[in-house]
């Protein structure tokens, strides 16, 4: 039973998309307790948050966080603290260390403020400050990023509910229709893979991704989807000049009308995802949809969703040591799991 009341609430998140899709269960709990069931998000990629929450009925209005990121009162961001300041916040909720965010929350006249302990001034600013090292058994969950935790063990003392459950990011009904006519004719089960990251360090091999996913589709048919952004075209079109499985059996999904409300609507639809580190395997988690994620090192792992399966190499080595039978066998699994 919910026992606190927020008012109107904005909440604050940065960092790369990813990163701030880390926070999405954590907003919706804080939604809850909010006015009308919702929280407004201040961003860094308002287009991209507002495309990806455009149908999560917990999620209100998207304000473009991006003049803050360096604020400084009465010379820059001041417009937006304005805007911010008439919309008559009552709370405030700062998951990201950024000292200008909760600065910005206090001159916008927020009374109260809870957020990321990061710097002596934060505590000066934050009505309730949320140590690094607090979290509690949750901090294994969150790889290099522990601190996050913090704000799962305040949100539970408040009496409210992380729900793993129901997915944070839901689809547009016209682009459910548009993939289930996209997916008709497919064989299940229809995994996503994701081979591409920017960093290539964190990138899947197309040799030693190539071989895996022949052996993954003969075990287990069904049809891979290649997925990822726009910057993998090259690297799709690579993948698949290499790849001597069945010709059928691996589709990349940027030849069709790719689009990221499209992209939330397939994540939905598919049976499960296998790939590497990224906002895709962020997304799979937000979609609830079960994940064999490969990460560049063990400190790297996440698991702050149920059904997510990591893989990681040994210290020193890439992504192409993982054994395959080691993917496939984490996949047969992933497969297996309840969404």
């Amino acid at each position: 039973m919910t026992h606190v009341h927020f008012g109107k609430s904005l909440g604050f998140v940065a960092g790369g998309i990813g990163d701030q899709i880390y926070h999405l269960t954590q907003l919706r709990a804080l939604a809850s307790a909010s006015l009308n069931g919702k929280i407004d998000l201040a961003c860094i990629h308002p287009g991209s948050i507002a495309t990806l929450l455009a149908n999560s009925p917990w999620a209100g209005n998207i304000i473009d966080a991006r003049p803050l990121r360096r604020y400084i009162p009465a010379l820059r961001g001041t417009g937006t603290v304005s805007e911010i300041r008439q919309a008559g916040y009552r709370s405030a909720f700062i998951l990201h260390r950024s000292t200008s965010f909760k600065l910005s929350a206090l001159t916008a006249g927020i009374p109260y403020r809870v957020g990321f302990y990061g710097q002596w001034l934060d505590q000066l600013i934050l009505t309730e400050s949320l140590p690094a090292g607090a979290g509690g058994d949750r901090r294994a969950l969150w790889g290099h990023r522990p601190f996050i935790a913090a704000a799962d063990e305040w949100i539970a003392a408040q009496n409210l509910v992380l729900d793993d459950k129901t997915p944070t990011i839901m689809p547009a009904p016209e682009m459910v229709a548009t993939v289930a006519n996209f997916l008709a004719h497919l064989p299940r089960p229809i995994t996503i893979v994701n081979v591409f990251a920017a960093d290539p360090a964190r990138r899947w091999t197309l040799d030693h991704a190539s071989a895996t996913l022949k052996n993954l589709a003969h075990q287990l048919g069904g049809s891979l989807l290649l997925n990822a952004g726009p910057d993998a075209a090259s690297y799709h079109d690579a993948m698949l000049e290499q790849w001597d499985g069945p010709a059928d059996q691996l589709i990349d999904s940027l030849r069709y009308a790719p689009s990221l409300a499209r992209d939330i609507a397939l994540y939905h639809a598919a049976d499960g995802y296998v790939g590497v580190d990224s906002f895709t395997a962020n997304l799979a988690f937000n979609c609830n949809l079960p994940a064999t994620v490969l990460f560049a090192k063990a400190g790297d792992r996440l698991r702050y969703k149920p059904a997510v399966f990591p893989l990681f190499p040994d210290a020193g080595k890439g992504l192409d040591s993982i054994s395959p039978d080691d993917i496939i066998d984490q996949c047969t699994k992933m497969l297996q799991a309840p969404r």
